[in-house]
């Protein structure tokens, strides 16, 4: 029997797999621990998209303006409620850090308005680029003769309120602008819709710290017609200044929550139902204490950026002062009509063609109008009032919201 011969079997060698798999585990785990981390970044990159926004500086566009009360950290709040651009939820809304109260932050002042304290001060809320609408209200309604007034013993001065533009070469024109005419005020913020409640707390602070001795004080927009001797007439006819805050009452308004809205308003700006009433920032009037009153106000309560609802509702609230209606103001258009024009005070709307139109109405028109009355005033606005979603009293002495 032939004896076999057993050779040992050699073995497949298993150290290459062994380091191959091990390498697949160790290539699989990165590639597992890399996808986390890039979903980990894009989470947080959610967060810092609106946060970007914070940074926007209203002063200038840029630097961060981290909040004093705190950052909101709430994921599902930051990532449901649309940001206000310019004033996101993390930028502060202290007043403080953009007036700077005790700084002299103008760009142009003519202090020379009131070297002699005028008694009625038109402050013109305009925009950079707004030129021509200043000219047109430079050649109408700001040129009243003063000699109008010489019999009365007083002065009306109106000036232009600004802020800075990125346009260089629009803070250049407006340098020669101001050079001609000598009447813009032009301060240190960013000239943006978002802006105008830093805009307006600027004019009174401009206001009690270069003119505090003027009597009246109105804040109007570069799209308005000011009837001044109505104006006047009704502003002589008060028993004392002291006190004032009239315009057109605006009662009961609801904050708008779309965001697609001009006048959007998110909870994290303003959280109550309603605002308190509030005067149409298209033109109101205030006596000098009253703006003492509300530039103390203003820096004591977070900013809005709806710079009426601000000034005349919140800041007068905390100032406890009651913003009163007369019939003499308006937000909507006026008719054309010479007798209406000549009894009111503000017009909305309008624009340099329409201005000189108005002005030339008003000047060259001899037709004999009955004075009208606060309450023929009102039966008046009423046909136009389509558009006003509040309704007041007839009454003068009770301007209560219906």
């Amino acid at each position: 029997m032939e004896r076999v011969r057993l050779v040992p079997m050699e073995l497949p060698y298993l150290g290459n797999n062994v380091n191959l798999n091990s390498n697949n585990k160790r290539r699989t785990s990165f590639i597992r621990r890399l996808g986390l981390g890039c979903i980990v970044l894009a989470i947080l990159g959610l967060f810092y998209f609106p946060a970007f926004h914070s940074t926007q500086d209203p002063l200038f566009g840029i630097g961060e303006t981290p909040s004093s009360a705190g950052v909101l950290t709430d994921s599902h709040f930051l990532t449901s409620v649309v940001q206000l651009s310019g004033w996101s939820v993390n930028t502060s809304r202290d007043l403080n850090i953009y007036i700077s109260p005790d700084e002299n932050t103008s760009i142009l002042s003519p202090d020379e308005v009131c070297t002699s304290p005028p008694y009625l001060l038109i402050v013109v809320c305009s925009a950079v680029a707004n030129q021509k609408a200043r000219m047109a209200i430079r050649n109408t309604w700001a040129n009243e003769p003063s000699s109008n007034y010489q019999s009365m013993n007083i002065t009306i001065k109106v000036v232009f309120l600004l802020g800075e533009s990125n346009n260089d070469t629009l803070n250049t024109m407006i340098l020669d602008e101001n050079y001609e005419y000598e009447d813009i005020i032009q301060e240190k913020f960013l000239d943006t819709y978002n802006n105008l409640t830093l805009k307006s707390v600027m004019m009174l602070k401009w206001v009690t710290k270069v003119c505090p001795k003027t009597t009246y004080v109105m804040k109007t927009d570069d799209d308005m017609y000011i009837n001044i001797p109505t104006l006047v007439k009704e502003l002589m006819s008060r028993s004392k200044s002291e006190g004032t805050l009239i315009g057109s009452l605006i009662c009961n308004a609801p904050p708008i929550t779309n965001p697609k809205n001009k006048w959007y308003s998110p909870k994290y700006m303003f959280y109550e139902k309603t605002y308190p009433n509030y005067l149409s920032g298209t033109g109101y009037v205030m006596s000098s204490d009253v703006a003492f009153k509300l530039y103390e106000a203003a820096l004591q309560i977070p900013l809005l950026h709806l710079e009426d609802v601000f000034i005349t509702g919140l800041c007068a609230r905390k100032a406890k002062l009651r913003p009163a209606n007369h019939p003499g103001f308006s937000y909507i258009p006026r008719k054309l009509d010479s007798c209406v024009l000549k009894n009111t005070i503000t017009a909305h709307k309008v624009n340099s063609s329409t201005m000189y139109a108005i002005w030339d109405k008003l000047s060259n028109s001899n037709t004999p109008c009955a004075s009208t009355s606060n309450d023929n005033l009102f039966k008046i606005l009423k046909r136009y009032r389509k558009h006003i979603s509040f309704t007041f009293s007839k009454k003068r002495n009770n301007n209560k919201c219906i």
